[in-house]
């Protein structure tokens, strides 16, 4: 980038971020920028282009010296006016950039695009001079006969590479995921009122399932910010029931907003359906339930199923955002973008589906640890990200070889066995990073037909549910599949081919 843009950039984003009730800190940043920026030779020719870089150099010293203040508008552009010369065009572009803001989340936007377009720059410089070493490296080495390890040149560069893989858009350390100074009061009190949000039964998202509501506790419902995993085996239902408790949280809830100048937004993101399969299902699954008959799928008009689905989602007032993402090109960094650009554009994010987390791109994490430690790393970085926003995150995930074996070994209360067993496929220690485990599993009856076994597992912060409350099952229909039964008779079962509840219960045997 010019060198005389890069320090208009620099100016304008110390300016924006002063406008700010609480400062970003971006002055280490800006800094960095400056010493980049190497100045011309001098002569004639560019004499003029010189004084432009030295007079912009000390504006941005200028604004780095007085950070504890606000800056008068009027007197930074007569700095940058005299700085500029005849360079009107910097100026102007200053001049347009610093204009007012019709909102904050815009101004933070703003901040955000030119902290990312500065440490683009840092970057490029840094990976240049990474390369360059490392070209030199192999191709003028001090004896041209030298054996070179490969592989270790390459590990070598890789590990200095790596940290460019992160889109780092604050002067904070990544590891950072919160903070407290005792040296005051605010920020402690801050995290005590997000852990009682954390603990509140306030925005818990229920189910369309009487059984499954108790089976999380005194709560009646996911609470927000928690990270949950569906564990089951191949072919058990693990989209469908996660494509329901979508359906579930924008049907059967009305949108509790810790920030009610937002927009309240629910987001499903598939890494493996294609997006017309799951809207599809999803509309059938509405109109099953709805009215009891089977939804011929060939016979949809899209223009009428289209209107439908939009009005019986958005019931309660959630805007609903689907998406279907490519596997090997979406990391947990360009997911992290999309969520950030959704909380720019004025949305709080209630609950993201993510069907399957596992399938994304592990660029950015520890491949060469143990087996599976890059499945536990994704995990763990999402669940930091997305718990202190308050966003409930659900994944299914397989179950493994292990789990399939006890299966096949014909073991009564399959889902009660592996409950808390570490049965994952990948990775044996996903539970230590989740705040729910829940397993699921389909059981046939001869005759009777097919049910879905439901056993939570791990529930982190909540002691509370009863253990009958724990296991449950719930019928298909051929009409809805597993119906929603929330607004009607619970029709949860203690086993599969026993009584409903509202029947009185029992075991099939009983009957």
């Amino acid at each position: 980038m010019d060198s005389k843009l890069l320090l208009i950039h620099c100016i304008t984003l110390l300016y924006r971020e002063s406008e700010l009730k609480e400062s970003s800190g971006s002055g280490p940043l800006c800094q960095q920028v400056v010493e980049t920026i190497k100045l011309p030779d001098s002569s004639v020719s560019l004499q003029t282009g010189r004084e432009v870089i030295v007079g912009l150099r000390s504006t941005v010293h200028w604004m780095l010296d007085h950070r504890e203040k606000s800056y008068d508008k009027t007197q930074l552009l007569q700095r940058v006016r005299v700085n500029t010369k005849d360079e009107s065009h910097l100026y102007n572009a200053l001049n347009d950039a610093i204009q007012p803001m019709e909102s904050e989340d815009k101004l933070k936007e703003q901040i955000l695009s030119y902290r990312k377009s500065l440490r683009e720059h840092l970057n490029a410089q840094q990976i240049t001079t990474i390369l360059a070493q490392a070209y030199s490296q192999v191709g003028f080495g001090n004896d041209p006969n030298a054996k070179i390890d490969y592989r270790e040149f390459v590990r070598e560069v890789y590990d200095k590479l790596e940290p460019f893989t992160h889109d780092i858009i604050d002067s904070k350390h990544p590891s950072v995921i919160d903070h407290a100074s005792f040296a005051s009061d605010e920020e402690i009190v801050d995290l005590l009122s997000r852990s009682k949000e954390e603990i509140s039964a306030d925005g818990v998202l229920k189910t369309g399932y009487q059984a499954f509501n108790r089976l999380l506790g005194s709560n009646r419902g996911f609470r927000r910010g928690e990270f949950a995993v569906i564990g089951a085996l191949q072919h058990n239902y693990k989209t469908g029931f996660t494509l329901n408790l979508f359906k579930h949280f924008a049907l059967y809830n009305k949108p509790y907003m810790r920030d009610p100048s937002k927009k309240p937004m629910l987001f499903h993101v598939s890494l493996e359906n294609e997006l017309p399969m799951n809207i599809m299902e999803l509309y059938a699954n509405l109109k099953e339930n709805e009215t009891g008959e089977i939804c011929d799928k060939t016979m949809v008009d899209p223009a009428e199923a289209a209107k439908y689905i939009r009005e019986r989602m958005g019931v309660n007032g959630y805007h609903i955002e689907m998406v279907r993402l490519e596997p090997g090109q979406c990391s947990y960094h360009d997911f992290f973008d999309m969520i950030l650009r959704y909380e720019a554009e004025g949305y709080e994010i209630h609950a993201v589906i993510c069907d399957y987390l596992n399938m994304m791109n592990k660029k950015g994490l520890d491949r060469g640890g143990p087996a599976g430690e890059d499945i536990r790393q994704l995990f763990r970085v999402c669940r930091n990200f997305f718990a202190p926003r308050g966003i409930t995150f659900i994944t299914p995930h397989q179950l493994s070889t292990e789990a399939k074996m006890v299966k096949r070994g014909g073991i009564d209360n399959f889902v009660q066995y592996i409950a808390n067993g570490g049965f994952y496929d990948g990775s044996k220690r996903i539970d230590q990073e989740v705040d729910l485990e829940v397993y699921i599993d389909i059981s046939k009856i001869p005759g009777d037909g097919s049910y879905l076994n439901i056993q939570r597992g791990k529930h982190r912060g909540v002691n509370n549910t009863p253990e009958k409350d724990l296991y449950t099952v719930l019928p298909f229909r051929p009409a809805g599949g597993v119906c929603d039964d929330l607004l009607g008779e619970d029709t949860s079962r203690s086993s599969a081919g026993g009584a409903s509840m509202a029947q009185g219960g029992g075991d099939w045997f009983d009957l």
